[in-house]
Order: C-alpha cells, then sequence, then structure tokens
C-alpha cells in the first residue's frame, strides 16, 4: 500500500506557476513553490493614508490605480522589495508626505514630483540602497524661489526632500528608519515578513538572489531599533534573519570543505533528526488541511506543539556537537600558527644564504631590474608574517624597494599585485574571525537584540571563498617560483633552498587562512543554530497563546498555519547543511560527485530519499572503482635534507611537503593513509632513548584520479607516534604508540591524503635548556613511513 504523505509546502507553499512581475525582474524560473499569503498585497486606504506593500510595485500603474492624481491622503506609503518606473510620470503633492521602501528600485522611467506649490507642506522620502533612475523634485517656495532636486541615493541609502513655507531641505537618513514608521508600522511589517518567506523559497533557485534579500531585512530591522525593541514577533523575525544569513553565508562558502564525519552520523543522527521532522509536518500538513475540522485543527496543534518540544532536544544534541566542533577548531588554528612560526624562522636562514649569493651574484652583473627583484623577494617572507600581526609596513615598504628602480617595479607588477591580494585576504578573513567570534560570544550568552545589532553595524561578512584565499596565495607563489627559479638559472647561490622554504611558509600560510575559515563557518553555523533555537521557542510560546483562543477566533488558526509554515522551513535547514556535508564528505571519498541536490523546498519524503540514497551511492562508487583499491606500504620515504635536519635540532619540530608528483607515490590513484611512522636515525643517538613525536596535516589537500586533479580542505589532522630505541646502528624500534587513523573511525568516510603539508614535532623538546636536546644533533636521517591504500594506476611510472 502505497502511502502518498505530501511534505511539501502543499496548500501554504503550494507549487503553481509564481509568473508576476517580481520573477521575471529577478531573473527566476516560473515554477517557483512559495507561500500562498504572498499572493495578495498588504493594502490600507482611507482619507488620510494610502498604503500597500508587496514584493513587486508598478510605481506609475499603482499611482493611478489609486486614483492619487485626483485623491490627495496625508500619508501615501509604497513599501516593495522591487519597484519598477517603466516610464516618466509626474505627481504634484500638497500637504502630503510620500515614504518609498524598497530593495531597489528599476526600470528607465524617472518620476517627478511637485510640492510646496501654494505654500504647501509636503515631502518625499526614498529608502532604499539601489535606484537606477533618480526621482526628480521640484519645490515651490512662498518667497518665488524654485528648487530642482534629485534622489538617486548613490552615498546614502535614504534620502527626504521637504518643503515646508519658506523652509527647504534635504536630508540623509542612513542610520534609522524609525522616524517613519512612527504613524503606522503595517506595511514595514509586512514587507519584511513577505521578503524573507520569499528568500526562503527563492535559496534553491538562485542563492545570491536569496542572501540579497536577507541582507536587505536584516539591515532593515537593524535600522528600526525602536519598532523591532518593543515588539517580540519582530525580534523573533531579526532572529529568524540573521540565522539564514549565517546559513547561507555558509552554504555559499563552504565549497571542497571536507568535514571529519562518518557514514553511521550520516545514517544514524540524520535518520533521528528526520524522524522527529516527519511528525511534526505530519501534524502541520493535517492542520492546513481545508478538510480538517477547526477542532481537529486545534488537537493537532497541541500535537504539533509537543512534537516542537522533541525538535528542541535534537536541536541541543547538534548544537552541543558544533561547541565542541568549534573548541578543536580554535586549537586546529592555534596548531598551524605554531608551524607558521616555526617555518618563519627556517626561511630567515635561508634567506640569509641566498642573500649572499645575491652580493656575489650583484659585483658580476649589471641587471639592476633584477637585482632590485632578487632583493625584494628576500623581504616577501616576513612582510606576509607581518600582515597576520596587523601591520603592512612589510608590504608597504616592498613595494616602495622595487619603486626605487622603475624597470623593477614594471617587470614585478604582477608580483606586487598578488602580494596585496593575499594581504587582502589575509585583513578580511581576520576582519571577520574577530567579528563573528564577537557574534557567537553574544548569541552563546545573553541573546540581546541591541547587543547583536550593534556587533552587526560594526562588520560585514566580507569572508572569501575557500578557493578565492588559496588562489590568491597560488599566484603570489607562482611569481615569486617564477623569480626564484629565474635567480637560480643564474647561479645565484641558495635560491633553490629558500624558495623550496618560501613555498612550505606559503602552505602554512594557506593552512592558517584555511583553519580560520573553517572556524568561522563553523561559528556561524552555531549562530543560526542558536538563534534558531531561540526563535523555534518563541514561535512554540505563540502557538500555545493562539490556541488558547482559536475556537473562537478564525484568524488565529491562520496566524497558527503561518507560524508552523515558518517553522517547518527553519527546521529544514540541519537537514541541508547535513547533506551539503555529506556531498563534500561523499566527493572527497569517491572523487565523484554525488547525485543528491539539498534543497530548502524539498518534502520530508524527498529527504527520506536521500538518506536511502547515501547508502546507495556509497555501494555505487566502490564498484566504479577500478581495479579496486589495494594496500600499499612506503617504508623508505628518506628525508636527508640538511635544512630540515637542522630544525628539528634547533627548534624541536620540522615541515615537509609531499607533492602530486612524489616518485614514491606515482603508482596510485586516490591514494588514502591509515597509518603515518616517523623515525629520527642516527647511529649516534643514545641506545633506549624514547622518541614521542606529534604527526600533522595542515588540512590542506590533493588527490588525483587519472587525468583530474582534486583540491580538498578539512580540519588539519594530528596523530601520535611514540616508539622506543632499542638499537639506533641497526635502527631497530619497539613502537609504543603507532600513528594509525584505522581505529579513530567506524565506517572511514575521511583518510588523509599523502599530498599535504606535515609537520613533525618532538614532545620533550627543551626550549629553555638547549644542553638538554644535545642527543638530537646526532640525527643524520628522518625516515617516513606511509601506509594506506590506493587505486593501482600502472601507466604512471614505473618504478
Amino acid at each position: 500500500m502505497k502511502k502518498s504523505i505530501t511534505f511539501a509546502l502543499s496548500i501554504v507553499f503550494s507549487p503553481f506557476v509564481f509568473a508576476t512581475n517580481w520573477s521575471d525582474a529577478n531573473n527566476l524560473p516560473s515554477d517557483i513553490s512559495y507561500p500562498s499569503w504572498i499572493e495578495t498585497p498588504y493594502s490600507k486606504s482611507d482619507r488620510l493614508q494610502n498604503a500597500t506593500s508587496n514584493l513587486y510595485v508598478d510605481l506609475k500603474q499603482w499611482i493611478e490605480e489609486q486614483n492619487l492624481y485626483q485623491t490627495q491622503p496625508t500619508s501615501i506609503y509604497v513599501f516593495a522589495d522591487t519597484i519598477e518606473i517603466k516610464e516618466n510620470f509626474n505627481l504634484v503633492m500638497q500637504n502630503q508626505n510620500l515614504v518609498i521602501f524598497a530593495r531597489r528600485v528599476i526600470g528607465p522611467g524617472s518620476p517627478t514630483f511637485v510640492i510646496g506649490q501654494g505654500n504647501t507642506s509636503s515631502s518625499v522620502t526614498i529608502i532604499s540602497p539601489n535606484v537606477e533612475s533618480p526621482f526628480n523634485v521640484i519645490s515651490f517656495i512662498p518667497n518665488g524661489e524654485i528648487k530642482f532636486d534629485s534622489i538617486d541615493n548613490a552615498s546614502s541609502s535614504g534620502t527626504s526632500i521637504i518643503a515646508s513655507g519658506n523652509n527647504y531641505f534635504k536630508q540623509v537618513h542612513d542610520d534609522s528608519y524609525d522616524m517613519f514608521l512612527a504613524k503606522d508600522d503595517g506595511q514595514f511589517r509586512d514587507i519584511v515578513n513577505r521578503t524573507f518567506d520569499m528568500a526562503v523559497s527563492v535559496y534553491d533557485s538562485n542563492k545570491s538572489l536569496s542572501l540579497d534579500l536577507i541582507k536587505w531585512i536584516e539591515n532593515s530591522l537593524r535600522k528600526t531599533r525602536n519598532l523591532v525593541e518593543s515588539d517580540p514577533i519582530l525580534i523573533d523575525l531579526y532572529s529568524q534573519t540573521l540565522a539564514f544569513r549565517q546559513f547561507i553565508e555558509l552554504s555559499i562558502k563552504s565549497k571542497n570543505v571536507v568535514p571529519y564525519l562518518d557514514r553511521s552520523l550520516y545514517r544514524d543522527k540524520y535518520q533521528i533528526y528526520l524522524n522527529t521532522m516527519m511528525i511534526f509536518e505530519q501534524h502541520r500538513e493535517r492542520i492546513i488541511d481545508r478538510n480538517t475540522s477547526e477542532q481537529d485543527k486545534i488537537e493537532t496543534t497541541r500535537l504539533a506543539i509537543s512534537s516542537i518540544n522533541d525538535v528542541l532536544k535534537t536541536q541541543d544534541t547538534v548544537i552541543s556537537q558544533t561547541k565542541l566542533n568549534i573548541d578543536k577548531l580554535f586549537k586546529s588554528v592555534t596548531d598551524v600558527e605554531s608551524q607558521y612560526q616555526t617555518q618563519e624562522i627556517t626561511v630567515l636562514s635561508a634567506r640569509s644564504n641566498y642573500l649572499y649569493g645575491v652580493e656575489v651574484w650583484k659585483t658580476q652583473q649589471q641587471l639592476e631590474a633584477a637585482l632590485a627583484i632578487f632583493q625584494a623577494i628576500a623581504d616577501i617572507g616576513s612582510a606576509v608574517s607581518g600582515v597576520y600581526t596587523g601591520s603592512l609596513a612589510g608590504v608597504n615598504n616592498l613595494t616602495e624597494q622595487l619603486s626605487k628602480t622603475p624597470e623593477a617595479l614594471d617587470k614585478a607588477k604582477n608580483l606586487v599585485t598578488n602580494l596585496k591580494a593575499v594581504t587582502e585576504v589575509i585583513g578580511n578573513i581576520t576582519k571577520v574571525a574577530t567579528g563573528i567570534a564577537s557574534l557567537t560570544s553574544e548569541v552563546k550568552s545573553t541573546m540581546k537584540y541591541q547587543k547583536i545589532t550593534n556587533i552587526m553595524d560594526s562588520f560585514d561578512f566580507a569572508v572569501p571563498t575557500l578557493n578565492e584565499s588559496n588562489l590568491a596565495w597560488d599566484m603570489m607563489l607562482a611569481e615569486v617560483r617564477s623569480n626564484l627559479r629565474y635567480a637560480d638559472s643564474l647561479g645565484i647561490r641558495g635560491a633553490r633552498n629558500f624558495l623550496l622554504e618560501l613555498e612550505k611558509q606559503v602552505l602554512l600560510g594557506k593552512a592558517i587562512n584555511s583553519s580560520q575559515l573553517n572556524l568561522v563557518q563553523e561559528q556561524a553555523k552555531l549562530v543560526d543554530l542558536l538563534l534558531t533555537r531561540s526563535t523555534t521557542i518563541s514561535q512554540k510560546e505563540r502557538l500555545e497563546e493562539h490556541l488558547q483562543n482559536a475556537s473562537d477566533d478564525s484568524i488565529r488558526l491562520e496566524l497558527i498555519e503561518r507560524e508552523l509554515a515558518r517553522t517547518s522551513q527553519h527546521f529544514k535547514r540541519p537537514m541541508f547543511i547535513a547533506l551539503s556535508n555529506y556531498l563534500a564528505a561523499f566527493e572527497y571519498w569517491s572523487l565523484a560527485k554525488s547525485q543528491i541536490s539539498p534543497s530548502l523546498n524539498k518534502s520530508y519524503l524527498d529527504y527520506q530519499f536521500d538518506l536511502a540514497a547515501i547508502e546507495t551511492e556509497y555501494l555505487d562508487a566502490l564498484n566504479h572503482f577500478q581495479p579496486a583499491p589495494q594496500d600499499f606500504s612506503i617504508t623508505n620515504y628518506n628525508i636527508d635534507d640538511k635544512k630540515q635536519i637542522a630544525a628539528i635540532k634547533n627548534t624541536g619540530q620540522f615541515n615537509f611537503s609531499v607533492s602530486l608528483d612524489a616518485p614514491s607515490f606515482c603508482a596510485f590513484d586516490r591514494v588514502r593513509l591509515n597509518k603515518i611512522r616517523v623515525f629520527l636515525e642516527g647511529a649516534e643517538l643514545p641506545f633506549g632513548k624514547q622518541f614521542n613525536l606529534n604527526i600533522t596535516s595542515t588540512g590542506n589537500y590533493l588527490d588525483r584520479l587519472g587525468a583530474e586533479t582534486h583540491k580538498f580542505n578539512s580540519k588539519p589532522l594530528q596523530l601520535a607516534f611514540y616508539y622506543h630505541l632499542d638499537d639506533p646502528i641497526n635502527n631497530q624500534t619497539t613502537i609504543t604508540t603507532d600513528g594509525s587513523l584505522s581505529g579513530r573511525f567506524n565506517h572511514i568516510y575521511f583518510e588523509p591524503t599523502p599530498f599535504s603539508n606535515w609537520n613533525i614535532s618532538l614532545n620533550g623538546f627543551d626550549k629553555n635548556m638547549p644542553e638538554n636536546n644535545q642527543y638530537l644533533e646526532h640525527i643524520s636521517n628522518i625516515r617516513v613511513e606511509f601506509y594506506g591504500n590506493g587505486i593501482p594506476n600502472g601507466d604512471h611510472c614505473s618504478n
């Protein structure tokens, strides 16, 4: 027996054709599902006031329909997401105040408003951050003067022109819109709610538009503080808006970020959350069914409220896990920063040798431009490091140094441009990390509207994507690499080694930014979850209040339906995030795209189908691995570079990178590791010495399958490898803690590739008493062992 459960938005969110001018103006498909209440515009008309609120308003047409050329209401309010002006028109206003409030005003037309005639008082106010064509205002002053002005909001989001008697003035509104809502705020409440529901509805079709809508609502609510602070419902709408903004920012920015999640989480926790949602949605479907009696709707609402309590318990579990993830990410950022600082020391040593080589070469050559570039590159590492501490002095000094030789500045313009791009990326990430940390802290504590809006006033989400961040670093490195290879070809001693160490520093710089972006995204997720939970509690309380009076008030039942529809929508966001995490994990695991598409407008039955597809895709991917992955062990990956060995002797740690073309791995595609070992070798190392090593990846990974290269980012991986040195001459050891990954995960979804930047640090390295580290002087080689599995490629190499 087939049971039909239409968990999609059914009657309230029915999938009929959305054929309004609004969808056309925003380049949207015609079959968007949206709340049916949006079809009916808000309208209020009497002798004193004429007001409307709608997603789309043709201004000239509306004025004609309201007969505003003849009627003269004191106040005219036109609130919309999009106002279109298709042609020029004039409107004479006498003792009238016009307020136009919109996200954007489009069209080729330019209206002209005539005010102040006959010694009357009138005003024109345009509040919109985006005005395509200016509004013309002609003001007649009783002293015979005529003022010609226009409003285009080029430098502000709101402007008023007021003519009253002999007084004429133009006023800018950037901080508050409260004064325009003092008499009547119905149209404002309508447009922010209307736009919010549409932002959710269009998310699947156009994420950028959805984000634009949400940003406009959030900004508008922030600038109407007096109104919002006095109304718990608007405070909840602000919380939902800010939460949804966090969610959209997260989903847009988190491409190729691989979570540490396994299939059991997707299968089991996803199932628990889904079951809870489905019970709630069954109740809601019965309530919105027009064949359900009012008494049955009331009883079913009580059951729905009970389901909300279950949802809150589930949300608490997700919030606790997210907080734990954030704590781990904070540690990851700190660890990578420590590795970066260690690499700086190595770079400085390589820089000294390189500069000596430049000085030797300088006495023999007359290439002034090349010399200037070579000398400037020596300071690039410290210049970038300075940006992390908030100083641009190094970047500015490098540019100034190059400018002394005009030909050098011209030849190195790409280097300068790309260096500035990196500093901009670092600066933006740092600002957002600070802002989101402050917002997270506030949301975790007081959840006060005023404090949250103050934080939102101080920063924006100008955070680059992971790809944008990595690209900026890569482009800068490409220029550095080109010039240092040129220097090496000219015989400048130390250029090659300096490049090697700079490349490691860049990889660690990328890793810092990646870790910060992961942290920002996880904090944004927490803000979304906490704000959504707070809103859910308020919605439950309002439902209980509506329920008390629902038996004798049909309007209450309509409010209940709308409240439940909104609740249903934000319940889906954790489902969306879970599926998005799955997509990233699946692509990393299979090096193929998943067929599942996360959506906010899916039915809960579709979410069930997605759950089944998770298992199916996993099995299908296994069948597509040809040949099947096979185990390997690489036990002779030797690091005998003097600089690397000197680093562990002097600092207790060192960094090394494994490139995609590393000979040791050339016979395999889709390489995954489940164990890493690192041995410090030297015939004169002390017998019986215990070595405790920490192995850490930066979280940036490469991989390949055939001709395709894949890039991923994840949280830095940390492993412990401890061993007892039984015989240093024959390199015989007893392993006490193996660097194994297999025991950490059940049904592994994340295993690192070797193609990353790795840090090895020695526990017990004595920074205060160097003499206790003397035994490290006997290290002559560092041997790394990699164990894992890969798909044999056969034709890539013949080692």
